[in-house]
């Protein structure tokens, strides 16, 4: 079942491992006088990295975080952490100036004075929009507003903390952020890509095979924006391993010979991944109005929400233990359960028989006390789990009950590999949204 919320994720602080930290301060910070911005400085490594990177240009230690470095922590624990790492540094540096409190009044101040900075670098707090704290986000939606964006309640914390880094850049300023790769596809970060891809001249993406935070599932991109005043050169991708290979990475100033011109559109950056000539293909195909789009016959929506998968969907052998029979219908849970291209009757016989979660506990909704027996006993044992009090259930009229059960005539994986797939449904089940 589902632990409860921590506090690092609910405040969305992830560490960054020191190789990111040293890369991305040394690729952003271009002179010793650079005036330079952490805004969620966390425990202090990127600011560490920032001060390093400054006496490495010639920057008077004496002076480096008096007039050049500033940073931003909401958590005063957090803040505190980072003073003292400064001041275990071997060079004589006097504490950096920690902002502590909400980055998007910092920056709304600072914008309001045009006091903006050299370098952005950071590691944006991954709030989704759930745990995204009111009094924040009006300050966060302002800010993004002001840029001619339109944030919805749906976006997460790194959005607009993404805008206000950008707009807090000098005219000849460098950002090097932390960014989830959703950047590069999701449609709530469309807009987002338009504005990207039209206030910087040059944007870098790095990404990696490896997942680069121990503690979470999630996918990053090193993004680097730079603002030079010349026309837009491109986007620029490159694929590394493993954090490690950054090494030799950290004193390059990206060659743009081998940008891929943007077309300034909301269109996912994943094709940028492409080479040149497939991406010219692609916009091609894209305009022959000779071609059918897939959308003009097809509808498309997400499979099954319920709630939680491990109760409301269920092997044989469970339907069987606590008497479900007559309250089940089939299902698809996984992708990995869909084989080929037809998925017939015998595929989901087959299903069942492995014991893979083939059945959809789908109940009427009606009050408990209607319910047989055997129901009963099973809803209790998920209240007793407090399933019911978890958001998808708790805001159903009855929560055992899931909603907008529908059959489709085919599936879609959310999630390809090689390439997309069409699998028909000829073994009439539904799918979890995982499809």
């Amino acid at each position: 079942m589902k632990a409860a919320a921590t506090y690092q994720k609910l405040r969305g602080g992830y560490y960054t491992p020191e190789p990111i930290a040293n890369f991305l301060a040394r690729w952003a910070i271009q002179s010793p006088t650079s005036q330079v911005l952490e805004p969620s400085c966390g425990d202090g490594i990127m600011l560490e990295a920032a001060v390093q990177a400054l006496v490495e240009l010639g920057t008077d230690p004496a002076v480096v975080t008096e007039h050049l470095v500033q940073a931003v922590e909401l958590d005063p624990h957090e803040a505190l952490q980072a003073a003292n790492r400064l001041h275990e540094l071997n060079a004589p540096i006097s504490p950096v100036q920690i902002h502590v409190g909400d980055f998007f009044e910092y920056a709304q101040e600072r914008l309001s004075k045009d006091h903006l900075f050299d370098a952005v670098i950071g590691n944006p707090p991954f709030i989704r929009y759930q745990s995204f704290a009111e009094e924040h986000r009006i300050i966060a939606f302002y800010l993004m507003q002001q840029a001619g964006l339109h944030p919805s309640r749906l976006t997460n914390a790194w959005v607009p903390f993404l805008v206000a880094s950008t707009l807090l850049l000098k005219k000849h300023g460098r950002l090097a952020m932390v960014i989830p790769a959703e950047l590069l596809q999701v449609d709530y970060a469309a807009e987002l890509r338009y504005f990207l891809s039209n206030y910087y001249s040059n944007i870098t993406l790095i990404t990696f095979k490896r997942l680069i935070f121990e503690n979470i599932q999630q996918e990053v991109v090193l993004f680097l924006g730079e603002r030079n005043g010349a026309e837009h050169t491109g986007i620029r991708t490159v694929e590394l391993d493993n954090i490690e290979e950054l090494t030799s990475y950290i004193h390059t100033n990206f060659s743009h010979s081998d940008s891929k011109p943007m077309d300034h559109s909301t269109e996912k950056w994943t094709r940028y991944f492409l080479d040149k000539h497939e991406i010219d293909l692609l916009r091609a195909l894209e305009a022959n109005p000779n071609l059918i789009r897939a959308g003009n016959v097809i509808d498309v929506d997400v499979g099954i929400v319920t709630g939680l998968n491990e109760f409301f969907v269920l092997a044989e052998h469970q339907v069987k233990q606590f008497s479900l029979e007559d309250y089940t219908q089939r299902i698809v849970g996984r992708s990995g359960h869909l084989q080929g291209i037809i998925f017939s009757d015998s595929d989901w016989k087959t299903n069942a028989a492995k014991q893979y979660p083939a059945f959809l506990l789908c109940l009427p909704d009606v009050p408990f006390d209607t319910l047989p027996d055997p129901v009963k006993d099973y809803i209790i044992r998920g209240e007793e789990k407090e399933i019911n009090k978890g958001y998808k259930c708790r805001i159903r009229k009855h929560w055992y009950t899931v909603p907008s059960v529908w059959t489709p005539q085919a599936f879609m994986l959310r999630q390809v590999h090689s390439y997309p797939k069409i699998i028909l449904n000829e073994a009439s089940a539904t799918c979890t949204d995982t499809i």
